[in-house]
């Protein structure tokens, strides 16, 4: 039979076990957070607003409110498509993908900008954005002027001299705009062309053409000039020298040009006011790397 005196080392040494194993789960539970019932992971929620922002977005789409089916068919949509956004998250796919990553940079940084995207310039900030960059708005010169076309493969060897006889007939009967269209050969190049710019006189009918348009007087038919299509008989009508517009006539190009450095500007300075928060950190490779040199060997780093 147990004495008294030996019951006592047994019941202290039962206290300091469960004390101890008291202090274990204390230590457990603060380290692992309080258990997590796996039901509430994933249950998703719906509410009224759900239904009302369904109902809203059809009526963007259709210009008209849904039928009770219609919001049913587009409620289950909206559900399906929460269930697999849901998911994809859990299974971990909006990492480390490229397209994911680069829809998240678009939207913060639309949700960053969008104070500088709503409010309109008005005529005193277009006015000030112009005068300081007329010069890239300048117009180029231009000319205007009919031409006649001949077709060296068609008219083989003679076509120096149909040129000359031509030339003089259009120089005798000077024929405005309508009467020159369907004389020469036929061709798809117009015969009438306004305010063409020099570029753009060289892409059509390249750059010999070009030079030597540029130094033809205004008002007389000239010729032969060669292109890159055959020969052509040339009058300018007009020619328009460069000078920088007035801001009405090119005020639209101003407006987007305006925008569109304020959208920039406002990016810059959402990632200067975002950057502070995080610290940024690069290895010896990365350093190597972006200084075009080879990464020291860490064996040999210290020598």
């Amino acid at each position: 039979m147990a004495r008294d005196g030996d019951r006592k080392p047994t019941w202290r040494v039962a206290a300091h076990l469960l004390g101890f194993g008291a202090l274990l789960a204390l230590v457990i539970f603060l380290a692992k957070g309080p258990p997590v019932d796996s039901r509430n992971l994933t249950r998703i929620a719906f509410t009224a607003a759900d239904v009302a922002q369904v109902r809203a977005t059809f009526e963007r789409t259709w210009s008209r409110p849904p039928t009770a089916i219609e919001l049913q068919k587009a409620f289950e949509q909206h559900v399906r498509s929460e269930v697999l956004y849901r998911e994809a998250l859990e299974r971990g796919l909006d990492r480390n993908d490229p397209v994911v990553r680069m829809s998240l940079v678009r939207k913060i940084t639309m949700l960053g900008t969008a104070r500088t995207q709503a409010a309109e310039p008005s005529d005193e900030e277009l006015e000030a954005y112009f005068d300081l960059r007329s010069e890239s708005y300048r117009m180029p010169a231009s000319v205007s002027l009919m031409q006649v076309y001949l077709n060296p493969d068609r008219r083989g060897d003679g076509i120096a001299g149909d040129a000359a006889q031509l030339l003089a007939r259009l120089s005798e009967q000077d024929p405005g705009p309508e009467e020159v269209i369907g004389l020469g050969d036929s061709s798809m190049l117009p015969s009438v062309l306004v305010d063409l710019s020099e570029d753009d006189l060289a892409r059509r009918f390249g750059e010999d053409f070009r030079e030597a348009v540029v130094s033809l007087p205004v008002g007389q038919w000239q010729g032969p000039i060669e292109s890159t299509f055959g020969l052509h008989l040339v009058k300018i009508d007009r020619r328009g020298e460069s000078r920088i517009p007035e801001l009405s006539e090119v005020r639209d190009r101003v407006v987007r040009d305006l925008a569109y450095e304020s959208s920039q500007a406002a990016e810059d300075q959402f990632y200067a006011e975002v950057l502070p928060r995080y610290q940024v950190v690069y290895d010896e490779g990365a350093m190597a790397a972006l200084e075009g040199r080879t990464a020291r060997d860490p064996a040999t780093a210290a020598d």
